[in-house]
């Protein structure tokens, strides 16, 4: 007795059972993170005892599926797409497909479809984002930022005083994706004052700031993170970098002007000191002439005096 699927045999729930067994199994999306110019693994484990004898890898993105490397008769093929072309390893053993280095535009669904040596089929879906490394991160304050209301621009003599006065901060990435930025003010978060430099400017954030003594010589920081990496920049909105090397600059040259005009104070000391020291010895050989002069006289006059005795 044939107790296929096409006997119409009913008995014992066995229909079911025996259509089942070609039916593909998948469970829910796996969700896989990629670094760009690294390795990625998409992995599905069989079960102890199971045997792929084919494997089909596809990729989808925007509608479109592609075939990228396949697993028939023995033979394993991974250059079916141009995209990929050279960079794609399969294993039929452990069933995973590695692709490396790994480029931004490889983000999308893979499927993979095994046919095993029981005749069931299994097939797994991968979601795969790649990201970039966040680097060259920047945090200043941009450049003519200062802003005023128009009943007090003209009046302010000190800028700092005032808090209807600001200026803005930029924070940014020149590489990076999926970036969101985090501030904080001397250690705490901020969540206000806070926008994005523009709709087409995604790597990037702004916080205007209201400009009084508290907030201009607070520590600001701003922290650029993604999945894969984080970098963090600091800064005092009234103490640049700029400002320091003006402030560097400055001390440095009153340095420089204080040491020389020591050193002629020195100077003019020591010509003084020995134009005194120089009076002193000519006074001294003056007297010591007119002394010497007087002893000559007295010696002379005994002499004549002794003579005409």
């Amino acid at each position: 007795m044939n107790f296929g699927c096409d006997t119409g045999f009913y008995a014992m729930n066995l229909i079911p059972i025996c259509c089942l067994i070609f039916a593909p199994v998948a469970g829910a999306i796996i969700h896989v993170i990629g670094v760009e110019g690294e390795a990625v693994l998409l992995t599905f484990p069989l079960t102890e005892g199971s045997e792929a004898i084919a494997i089909d890898w596809r990729y989808k993105k925007q509608q479109t599926e592609t075939k990228i490397a396949s697993f028939a008769h023995g033979i394993i093929t991974t250059d079916d797409d141009i995209q990929f072309n050279t960079r794609l390893i399969l294993n039929t053993t452990v069933v995973f497909l590695q692709i490396e280095p790994l480029h931004l535009q490889d983000s999308g669904l893979y499927v993979v479809e095994i046919k095993l040596q029981d005749k069931r089929k299994v097939f797994e879906r991968f979601n795969l984002t790649v990201y970039v490394k966040i680097s060259n991160t920047f945090l200043k304050k941009k450049a003519g930022s200062n802003h005023c209301t128009a009943e007090e621009s003209g009046k302010l003599a000190d800028v700092r005083s005032k808090h209807n006065c600001s200026f803005i901060l930029e924070c940014g990435a020149e590489k990076g994706n999926y970036i969101h930025f985090y501030w904080q003010k001397s250690g705490a978060n901020l969540t206000r004052w806070i926008s994005d430099c523009s709709p087409h400017s995604v790597n990037c954030s702004l916080m205007e700031v209201p400009t009084d003594q508290e907030n201009c010589n607070a520590n600001y920081s701003c922290t650029a993170s993604n999945v894969v990496s984080t970098e963090t920049k600091y800064i005092i909105p009234c103490f640049t970098a700029q400002e320091k090397t003006c402030r560097d600059r400055y001390f440095i040259g009153l340095s420089v002007v204080s040491l020389m005009l020591v050193a002629m104070g020195l100077s003019a000391k020591f010509y003084i000191r020995q134009k005194n020291e120089g009076k002193h010895k000519a006074v001294s050989s003056l007297k010591h002439a007119e002394n010497c002069e007087e002893s000559f006289r007295e010696i002379v006059y005994a002499d004549l005096k002794n003579t005409a005795e």
